[in-house]
């Protein structure tokens, strides 16, 4: 009989919410997103700010880690205390009922990011457990009408971010929601099965609509200005997310949205790229990216946490994510009275003095031209090139490979009149620096160059046993082709439609011979057929995509034998043979396998 009942409630359901399945299909397999994330005028000050605070603050802060004698291990999150302890909503609301922040000071808090040269602060407006940080009318969950605090941190957070000109921004879950019965991820308190991706779609429907979507109009309509929302834990269809996208575009135009507002193993939907936590791309992301970080090992505040990072590890952590093109968003979690550590303002004064040195090198830069520096990091503005040295050489001589412009000057950022020699030979420019660091722990030197740096390409070099991979890291995009990352994804080559969007390497064979090529992708169904050309030396190859499964399923596939007898220099080329409405694959790599022999001229994956 429950069987009976289970088999007729899916079906109801399926009556219900069907024909909104069929009229999504096209959004959800539509992977072309360019009228989504078309708005590269507002990253303007994304871009230059570099550095951002991130703050994770609710009743979760109140219990540090620990609820009647349980604990959250230290290298989990203690944010996460309500599930991981499964502590029921009846009782959650009455340990946010005692939160009472009386030590809270908009105006110290934003003068701690401001010193720490820190451009915009995102805070949990409402996190997973479901309680809001500021005063919605839509729900009384709040911190004003739920707690004896009567006060909104949000009002007047965003009030002294204005007043010292640091974006205003807000991090809001807007799939879990401990504390709504439809919202997710609460199955101890509710009858709920997270297990599959239909699952309760009435219920997730009613929350989005009567808490979710009204609280985000909420923090977008009395708020001021908003630079950028952080939904988090994505969304089970991509037209979910989408759904986001265009209701923060309508009530904030100029409000960016990060890359995690849609389903994690769909194309990416925001306005930039969010990795995955504490992640470090190794650089190569030609869309723009941030980084979430801690200063510890959790997110919310922790009585048990002591692994504090040290001022010298986030400085170089900063001086590395800016050089490979992105945004470092430091995490801090305040005490539930609203004090920040005493640890957390030490570590933050002495990254902001540094700062106070070397900012130059950090804002408004990009990304570093040369590929991966023993000796530390690179980043570029206009005709610089700031030197972030780590590592300080031995010799005393910088390196830099590639560089093409003639050097104007040298000298260190904290000492300009200090000028450095600087002999440039041929490919090689060495620099002739001071026996010991200036700086601590990093110091910076700026190359003025004449007119934008350019820097000859990166050739991939074959392995010991003569092997070539060729992947994002090191590829040349042209026209639309883009290196690009995702949750399941990871680091890929997408958005190419026509011959014009192609991929090249540069390659540098040292151990000629016989090669097979091999090609790992992925592709969907309606991409069968599509076809493609490899050109490299005399061989001009062409071939079809084969459909590997589900989106970001990806599959090796053999192409087929060339042979480069001379040792040299050679360009491989991949690119769409014919104009198409969406994109060719998802290209993850190519390999040059050396073999003893040709076996087969045919090039037939077809």
């Amino acid at each position: 009989m429950k069987e009976f009942i289970r088999a007729l409630r899916f079906l109801c359901i399926l009556i219900i919410f069907l024909p909104g399945c069929i009229s999504q299909q096209k959004n959800e397999d539509d992977t072309n997103d360019e009228p989504v994330s078309n708005r590269e005028k507002y990253l303007d000050w994304f871009k230059d700010a570099k550095f951002g605070m991130f703050i994770h603050w609710g009743p979760y802060s109140q219990l540090a880690g620990e609820w009647k004698g349980k604990k959250v291990p230290v290298g989990e999150n203690a944010e996460w205390i309500m599930k991981k302890l499964e502590i029921p909503v009846d009782e959650y609301r009455k340990i946010a009922k005692t939160m009472n922040p009386v030590v809270f000071d908009a105006q110290e808090w934003v003068q701690l990011a401001k010193l720490t040269g820190m451009k915009y602060i995102v805070i949990t407006a409402k996190h997973h457990d479901g309680f809001a940080m500021y005063h919605s009318k839509v729900s009384p969950y709040n911190i004003v009408d739920w707690t004896q605090y009567k006060r909104d941190p949000l009002k007047e957070l965003s009030k002294a971010c204005e007043e010292a000109g640091i974006k205003f921004c807000f991090y809001y879950s807007h799939r879990e929601d401990w504390e709504h019965p439809g919202g997710y991820g609460n199955d101890w308190d509710y009858d709920n099965d997270w297990g599959q991706n239909l699952f309760h779609p009435a219920k997730f429907r009613k929350y989005l609509d009567e808490k979710a979507k009204p609280q985000i109009k909420e923090l977008l309509t009395d708020y001021g200005p908003v630079g950028l929302v952080w939904f988090d834990r994505g969304m089970y269809t991509r037209e979910q997310g989408l759904e986001f996208v265009r209701f923060v575009n309508e009530l904030q135009p100029t409000t960016l949205i990060n890359g995690r507002v849609g389903h994690y193993n769909k194309e990416f939907i925001g306005d930039y790229q969010s990795t995955s936590d504490n992640g470090m791309p190794p650089g190569g992301l030609e869309e723009y990216w941030e980084t979430p970080q801690t200063l510890n090992e959790t997110w919310g505040y922790s009585k048990f946490d002591t692994l504090w990072k040290s001022p010298e590890e986030v400085i170089r952590r900063l001086a590395e994510v800016v050089s490979r093109g992105g945004n470092y968003l430091l995490n801090i979690g305040p005490k539930g009275n609203g004090e920040i550590p005493d640890i957390t303002i030490n570590i933050f004064s002495k990254v902001g003095q540094w700062m106070n040195r070397n900012s130059e090198s950090i804002y408004g830069t990009t990304a570093n031209p040369f590929g991966e520096l023993p000796w530390g990091y690179c980043t570029v503005k206009e005709n610089k090139l700031y030197l972030l040295i780590r590592n300080w050489p031995k010799d005393n001589k910088l390196v830099l490979s590639g560089l093409k412009n003639p050097v104007l000057k040298a000298y260190p950022l904290n000492n300009k009149s200090k000028i450095l020699n600087v002999l440039q030979d041929g490919e090689e420019t060495y620099i002739t620096i001071p026996s010991i660091a200036f700086d601590d722990p990093v110091s910076v030197i700026v190359l003025e160059v004449k007119g934008q740096p350019e820097v000859l390409p990166q050739h991939v070099k074959q392995d010991e046993s003569g092997r070539i991979k060729l992947d994002y890291l090191t590829a040349n995009t042209l026209g639309k082709a883009k290196t690009r990352f995702n949750r399941k994804g990871g680091f890929h080559i997408s958005k190419w439609t026509n011959p014009d969007d192609a991929v090249e390497w540069f390659i540098n064979i040292d151990k000629p011979g016989n090669f097979e090529i091999y090609i790992d992708y992925s592709a969907k169904k309606e991409w069968k057929g599509k076809g493609f050309e490899v050109t490299i030396g005399e061989y001009n190859l062409t071939s079809s995509v084969i459909p590997t499964g589900e989106i970001f399923d990806y599959k090796k596939f053999p192409l087929g034998y060339i042979k480069l007898a001379e040792p040299g220099k050679y360009t491989l080329t991949i690119k769409p043979s014919e104009q198409s409405d969406d994109f060719l694959m998802y290209l993850k790599s190519l390999t040059l396998d050396p073999v003893e022999e040709i076996k087969d001229e045919g090039w037939g994956v077809d």
